[in-house]
């Protein structure tokens, strides 16, 4: 029986997030041609294969996140409102984490048994 890749489309994803591919993949193709890169030579830089910077400019759903961010980074495009906002961000996250509980339960459904 042939295994099928169900990542093979991104319909099944919601608007924001084939929108938000498409713009990274965009992006980063417009950055790379702007400075007259190669595939190959993003690639080098980046530590992964050709095949990979054609995916992630393709808005393939299947590349892995670093890479992506890896290459943005490599291209100069600022992610999340760039390092300052992000450190922000990101410490004030943790800060709220401190605060919630450990671990997300559900209540267990009260049973009565007083017949």
């Amino acid at each position: 029986m042939p295994v099928t890749n169900k990542l093979k489309s991104v319909e099944h994803f919601s608007r924001s997030t084939r929108f938000g591919l498409s713009l990274m993949a965009t992006e980063i193709q417009l950055a790379r041609k702007k400075r007259k890169m190669t595939e190959s030579e993003l690639a080098a830089r980046v530590g992964c294969s050709r095949d990979t910077i054609r995916a992630i400019e393709a808005g393939k759903p299947t590349v892995a996140i670093a890479f992506v961010f890896e290459a943005a980074a490599m291209l100069g495009i600022e992610l999340f409102d760039g390092i300052d906002a992000t450190t922000r961000r990101v410490q004030n996250n943790r800060a709220l984490l401190q605060l919630m509980p450990i671990r997300a339960r559900s209540r267990k459904p009260e049973f009565k048994d007083d017949f």
